[in-house]
């Protein structure tokens, strides 16, 4: 891959711009009282990882998957024993990962060879490659009409496949360098972060499941990077990388109802509902902010992690698992 000063890609501008940055901030209560809250310590440490990036729990299996983009790889790692039970070679870059809970599939994204792996969770081997992408980086799975939206980057653009043929079935324009994406259950839709690398963006993007139409854009931080949904409170968490703040939406107005500072570099974005929280992932500090989804308040921030990219909830077990992309290796967060 070629670098340019004049085109950068868009996964070498985040990497290249990855450097120091921190804010603080105070905060107070925004609704409800005061919640018990839980403590949390890092637990596990798993290694034997090369660039881990992004991640997807498979309930199916009770198994998480890991994407390594040095090495062009998926790791499987097992709950019960947190190790890793397979490696299995996509294409190139692999940068996002999605659960098919329809077809039991895993769909990777491959950044770097513009295509779209799919895993059978069955036997984990590769049984299609899907072509016709440009800069696929975020990737999600619509639970409603069993079908998988990818963020394409470079063209600004959502492309949407269908899991019973594997292949694209509509194209939809967005904002600026589309980067995360998640589906919302609850409305039927689908948001999308829109990072602004060429100079637009710090939006979020609304895609009704229904027309595959854009019905909103909201603005949010700068370089909004992943996203989650909170299934609690019918909510969408947005890390806010170069602002370091996180943006809460509320999907019944699709309006940013709150934005929690306080963070540094957040990158990876995972609701627990078990616990109630959002996990922040803060690449510049290596620090972990865990938000309460009642106060929308940062209660604590966890320590000792190299360079935490992603993390995922695992529903099985309720451990957070963080890609730590210095360390080569992935941290677990008992439950």
């Amino acid at each position: 891959m070629k670098i340019s000063l004049k085109h950068v890609s868009l996964f070498s501008f985040f990497i290249l711009l990855s450097l120091t940055l921190g804010l603080s901030g105070a905060y107070g209560w925004t609704r409800g009282p005061p919640p018990v809250i839980p403590s949390f310590t890092l637990g596990t440490t798993i290694s034997g990882f090369n660039g881990p990036w992004a991640l997807a729990f498979d309930p199916n299996k009770n198994e998480v998957f890991v994407s390594n983009n040095n090495i062009n790889t998926v790791s499987v790692i097992s709950d019960a024993t947190n190790t890793i039970t397979a490696t299995i070679t996509v294409g190139s870059y692999p940068v996002g990962l999605a659960f098919d809970s329809h077809l039991n599939e895993i769909f990777v994204a491959n950044y770097g060879d513009n295509t779209v792996s799919v895993i059978a969770d069955a036997t984990n081997k590769v049984t299609t490659t899907i072509t016709g992408f440009n800069g696929p980086w975020g990737i999600a799975f619509d639970s409603h009409l069993n079908e998988v939206f990818v963020a394409n980057g470079n063209t600004n653009t959502v492309m949407v496949i269908s899991d019973s043929t594997n292949t694209v079935i509509k194209t939809i324009t967005v904002d600026d360098s589309p980067t995360g994406i998640v589906f919302d259950p609850h409305n039927r839709e689908v948001y999308v972060t829109n990072s602004g690398y060429t100079g637009g963006g710090n939006t979020v993007s609304v895609i009704s499941d229904a027309t595959n139409r854009v019905i909103a854009d909201i603005t949010v931080g700068y370089c909004p990077f992943w996203i989650d949904f909170d299934s609690h409170n019918n909510e969408v968490y947005v890390a806010n990388m170069y602002s370091a703040t996180t943006s809460v939406i509320s999907d019944a107005t699709n309006t940013v109802i709150k934005t929690i500072a306080g963070q540094s570099g957040p990158m990876g974005v995972a609701f627990d509902p078990h616990r109630e929280v959002v996990f922040v992932t803060n690449c510049y500090s290596y620090t972990v902010s865990v938000i309460s989804d009642l106060t929308n308040t940062i209660t604590r921030t966890l320590r000792g992690i190299g360079n935490p990219a992603a993390d995922v909830f695992d529903s099985h077990t309720n451990q957070i698992f963080i890609a730590d992309y210095e360390e080569n290796t992935v941290t677990v967060i008992p439950g």
